[in-house]
């Protein structure tokens, strides 16, 4: 038997045991840690694989190819053809197209050749924006790896961009700083340098950067700080330039000469560095040279010979009897006369080219005017000469223009389209003389409309929803404590929709505006009528503004404005029968070859009803005829429309149309002011309309708007909408009566008699409601008076004289008996049945005297 001592020296120890179990768990732990491990890698692996996979595939069938395409559309290759861009009109008697104005740009974006470019500008803007641009191939990998390590490491502004990144950001209208961005950013620049040599990237870049003072270029640029050629620039003139690119704001060398001067030093040293300049007595030399700036804008515009493609100012071209002739070929260059610039709507349709451009082929403002100016395109314009002609004469002469006693000239604008097309045909942003191309225009810009808009906003889609008729009875009185007010300040009680209109009672717009829906209101006219300058929020200066609301839409109290153009564009959709028609200003570009670049195919759509669009024009017809608009009526010739006044009289509008053209006025100032005419009572607007339509209506044959079947003529009774009664004919209130006269589709027609009126007897000796002893009397006289029934859904209740009130004290007591009952109001004969005619007797929308004269009244 072994004794304790050789059994304790065959037990492992306590210690040992415990480091046992410890190397057993750790063990444990790195086996599950490397199974671990290795299943995150093989899921890491395939899950990166199918990422790669995926993202390989997007590259591939999205990102690339639109790249490619990208770099095709910028056309890069072409720009030395600089071929002229022309706009064409139809003749409208032959269909033959004309040229109505050549394209040119204006010298502060004048554009140079490659060959043009002093070296020293070309090394400059590589020395300190791209030093590896003539070896990479598009993308400086080392300062993209470089700017993405800064990325992740919370730097947002990725940086590291070479020049053709900056020209492609450029040309483009994405600037955001997002990884997406950047990586479109990258294939576009590789597919560009694939397609385009250095030499044309370079041209592209040098003549699209902007350099402060408006110059776009470095041609301009060097014409405005140093008044000279580019090609003239010396070594530090260039660096000086090149200086401004990195921020025009902060190395403008007329604001922050000290800035640029700094800026232009480290971009000698940089070119010293890197070779471009020899040695250092030349970077001393550049260094120490004193900058001379001409401090001042070249501005004298060029012209392009479509012929031989010779350029020069006007004062190069040979002028002879009102003609200037090519120095070079001898051929007339008809955009060189005389003006001071491009008329209105040439105006019109190099902006809304230029927009379609930037929208097509996602281009930057610059680069899509750029495209245009020496695309050598053929712009087909929906201009009619003669009426733009027509307009130019009476907006030419100021004398044409209502005076007023303002020291300021009172400006107008206008715009027509033409009902058979839809397209705008003419269009004026200003009186008197026009100086220079794409000057403001007052036709395109946002401006208060007043009560002009409340057909667009109001009465249209209301009447297309179904929730008024023109027989519709509202209450004339405010909808919210005294809000709002009439322009006369003055309420009548209850009226029908058709009068609310025709006298621009702000009460009942606002009332049919509540009955519709404010969202239902602006829905309508940015999704159906085509307003763009409506905002349903927006902060200005700390305060939140929306035109969602009841004054914007009801009173045209709008954030900022609706234009003219616009307008006029929603206007013509009531005389074509509901139907919006965009007022495009011209229906397709064609490049030199004749091969289609842009079809501006019209965008068309059901705005509103048919049944909606006559009532429209019923109801704006009646304006003109019995309304606030009568100046504008023309005999033979239906004429419909309405005004507007916004900002204590400050603007005047009329948007009136017949079935062959629509045109909508503005007149105003340019600084606010209340228009206070000094020899005439009618609104600017209405005589700036009559002196264009009714010249442009004399030689046309008469004509309605379109008369759809189903339609009568109903006696409506103004305080309930039902049928009327003689009742309602001898009220009381005004001496006249409380029918109108109202055109009514058979199914909209009330069937129910004036249940609000009562015919009451009245005694001639004593003025009181006669009794049986009152017919009785010898001598005595009976007439009769309509009186109202006290309603309690009246929101404003007739003064009490007015009210049938048969108690003792309103029965006469001069002749003894009982009282007579009043006649029950469905004992009258029957209201006149539907015609196609008017009857002799219906009573016509009273006109604007008579209106104005009740109100004084207080009746």
């Amino acid at each position: 038997m072994p004794d304790n001592n050789q059994l304790s020296a065959k037990r492992p120890s306590r210690a040992w045991r415990v480091v046992q179990i410890v190397l057993h768990v750790l063990g444990q732990i790195c086996l599950w840690a490397l199974v671990a491990a290795g299943t995150v890698a093989v899921i890491a692996v395939i899950a990166g694989s199918i990422f790669m996979n995926q993202f390989s595939d997007y590259l591939k069938t999205d990102v690339i190819p639109k790249a490619e395409d990208y770099a095709a559309s910028l056309e890069l290759d072409n720009i030395s053809l600089d071929q002229t861009s022309f706009i064409y009109y139809l003749d409208p008697t032959t269909g033959e197209a004309k040229e109505l104005q050549q394209l040119y740009a204006t010298q502060n974006r004048v554009w140079v050749s490659y060959d043009e470019i002093p070296q020293d500008l070309v090394n400059a803007a590589i020395a300190i924006e791209d030093k590896r641009f003539r070896e990479h191939d598009g993308v400086d990998w080392l300062r993209t790896v470089s700017a993405v390590r800064n990325f992740v490491g919370g730097d947002s502004s990725f940086g590291a961009s070479t020049i053709t990144q900056q020209l492609i950001k450029n040309l483009s209208k994405e600037d955001s700083v997002t990884v997406n961005r950047k990586v479109q950013e990258i294939f576009r620049a590789l597919a560009v340098e694939k397609r385009y040599t250095k030499e044309e990237i370079m041209e592209w870049y040098l003549n699209t950067i902007y350099l402060g003072q408006g110059c776009y270029g470095v041609q301009s640029a060097a014409q405005v700080y140093f008044g000279k050629d580019v090609s003239e620039l010396s070594t530090a003139e260039c660096a000086c330039i090149v200086g401004i690119t990195n921020n025009p704001s902060l190395y403008d060398p007329y604001y922050f000469p000290n800035n640029n001067r700094k800026r232009q030093t480290t971009i000698l040293e940089e070119m010293y560095k890197q070779g471009y300049i020899k040695t250092e007595a030349d970077l001393a030399a550049a260094e120490g040279e004193e900058m001379l700036f001409h401090n001042g804008r070249y501005d004298e515009k060029e012209y392009t010979c479509g012929s031989c493609g010779f350029t020069g100012p006007r004062s190069a071209y040979v002028h002879e009897e009102n003609a200037y002739l090519c120095p070079e070929c001898g051929v007339q260059n008809f955009s060189v006369d005389d003006s001071e610039g491009y008329s209105y709507f040439v105006d019109t349709v190099y902006r809304d080219v230029v927009e379609d451009f930037q929208e097509a082929f996602d281009l930057s403002a610059q680069a899509a005017e750029r495209k245009l100016l020496t695309g050598g395109y053929r712009i087909y314009a929906t201009i009619n000469p003669d009426i733009q002609n027509l307009v130019d004469r009476v907006y030419g002469d100021v004398n044409n223009v209502p005076g007023t006693v303002s020291a300021q000239q009172m400006q107008s604008a206008i715009a027509i389209v033409d009902n058979a097309t839809g397209d705008l045909i003419a269009i004026r942003g200003g009186v008197g003389e026009k100086n220079g191309s794409l000057t403001y225009n007052r036709a395109e810009a946002a401006l208060p409309t007043g009560s002009a808009i409340k057909p667009v906003s109001v009465y249209a889609p209301a009447l297309d929803a179904g929730v008024v008729t023109p027989a519709t009875s509202l209450s004339d009185s405010p909808l919210f404590d005294n809000w709002p007010q009439n322009n006369s300040r003055y309420y009548s009680g209850q009226c029908l929709v058709l009068r609310g209109l025709t006298s621009s009672l702000n009460t009942i717009s606002v009332k049919t505006l509540d009955r519709l829906g404010l969202e239902n209101s602006y829905n309508f006219m940015t999704q159906k009528l085509g307003f763009t300058t409506l905002v349903d929020s927006v902060t200005i200066g700390g305060q939140e503004y929306s035109d969602i609301a009841y004054a914007p839409l009801a009173l045209g109290e709008l954030t900022y404005g609706l234009t003219v153009r616009e307008m006029t564009q929603a206007y013509a959709t009531f005389p074509n029968n509901g139907v919006f028609r965009e007022a495009r200003s011209y229906s397709r570009v064609e490049d030199s070859e004749g091969n289609v670049v842009l079809d501006n195919t019209q965008e068309t759509h059901t705005a509103i009803g048919a049944k909606a669009a006559y009532y429209t024009n019923y109801m704006l017809r009646s304006t003109v005829n019995y309304g606030l608009a009568s100046g504008a009526y023309m005999s033979g010739m239906d004429v419909a429309g309405k005004t507007g006044t916004s900002g204590n009289n400050q603007t005047r509008w009329f948007a009136g149309y017949t079935p062959y053209y629509t045109a909508v006025v503005w007149c105003g100032y340019d600084e606010p002011e209340q228009i206070i005419l000094s020899s005439t009572w009618q609104n600017p607007a209405i005589t700036m309309w009559n002196q264009v339509m009714k010249p442009l209506h004399e030689s046309l044959e008469g004509a309605t708007f379109y008369q759809p079947d189903g339609v009568g003529y109903y006696s409506i009774c103004d305080d309930c909408g039902k049928l009327a009664t003689e009742a309602c004919e001898k009220d009381i209130r005004d001496g006249s009566d409380r029918v109108s006269s109202v055109n009514l589709f058979y199914e909209d027609a009330p069937t129910e008699k004036c249940t609000c009126h009562v015919l009451v007897d009245i005694c001639g000796a004593s003025g009181k409601y006669a009794t049986d002893a009152c017919r009785e009397a010898a001598g005595n006289t009976i007439s009769q008076v309509g009186l109202i029934v006290k309603d309690n859904n009246f929101e404003m209740q007739p003064d009490s004289e007015y009210i049938y009130d048969p108690t003792d004290s309103n029965m006469c007591h001069v002749h003894s008996g009982e009282p007579t009952e009043p006649t029950d109001p469905t004992d009258e004969p029957e209201p006149t049945e539907p015609t196609t005619e008017a009857p002799e007797h219906a009573a016509l929308p009273p006109t604007e005297a008579e209106w104005l004269r009740r109100l004084r009244l207080g009746l």
